[in-house]
């Protein structure tokens, strides 16, 4: 059975490798201090989903990395309402998720 240590250790030793970010099981990966870029989370999620044999069908990308939804004349902004802005997507959330083989968070 997959523990919140083993997806820590993971998380640790593929994308923490300096040891910059302390990785608790409330450590969320798609807001706060150090949240995945939209450009890698796919890749990451990805792999998550294979190593620990979790089936991604509700898994829904968008809900934890929504589009940016407006530009102003002088650059881009989060000009978005509150449904653009990104849940969290914790660590536990993905050890409770690959305890149970599927994604557990519509």
């Amino acid at each position: 059975m997959v523990s919140n240590e083993d997806v820590i250790a993971w998380y640790n030793s593929r994308f923490n490798k300096k040891g910059k970010r302390v990785v608790t099981v409330d450590t969320s990966l798609s807001t706060g201090r150090y949240p995945w870029a939209t450009e890698t989370a796919e890749i990451i999620m990805k792999e998550y989903f294979e190593m620990f044999s979790v089936d991604p069908a509700n898994f829904d990308y968008f809900k934890y990395w929504p589009v940016e939804s407006g530009l102003f004349i002088f650059g881009l902004c989060s000009c978005g309402k509150d449904e653009d802005e990104p849940k969290p997507l914790t660590i536990l959330m993905l050890a409770e998720s690959a305890r149970a083989g599927k994604w557990l968070y519509e």
